[in-house]
């Protein structure tokens, strides 16, 4: 079976709790990614997505440079280890109804799994039954 850690993205893009709406997504832009996680001093606190924005700012009319991530991210952070097969990630992100599952190692988070990921690992199940 395969594992997250074949499919996850490994460089994590994090901001304070007290950075602003726009502040993220200025930088979700320039990386070209839907999720940010929050990060204090010592951890990851949760998560916050484009589709945060939508629901949680733009629909309540709030204002995107006076809104701080922290009001608006999803805590906890649901979290699974990078050992665990895509099966269980579909499963865990299925359950929590999520599109962002960060990935651990020894309880650090060392990467991220999407549903664009998923998108790859099914081209790679496509191509691995082409060559069988």
């Amino acid at each position: 079976m395969d594992k997250i850690e074949q499919f996850m993205e490994e460089s994590l893009l994090s901001l304070k709790p007290e950075a602003s709406v726009t502040d993220a997504a200025k930088l979700m832009l320039e990386k070209k990614v839907s999720a940010l996680l929050v990060y204090d001093e010592s951890n990851y606190l949760g998560i916050v997505t484009s589709t945060d924005f939508s629901h949680k700012v733009l629909a309540k009319e709030l204002a995107p440079e006076k809104t701080k991530i922290a009001s608006i991210m999803a805590q906890p952070l649901i979290t699974l280890d990078r050992n665990h097969t895509m099966r269980d990630a579909y499963r865990c992100m299925h359950q929590h109804n999520i599109r962002h599952l960060a990935v651990t190692e020894n309880e650090d988070v060392v990467g991220m799994l999407s549903v664009k990921d998923f998108a790859n690992y099914y081209y790679h199940e496509v191509e691995n039954e082409k060559l069988e």
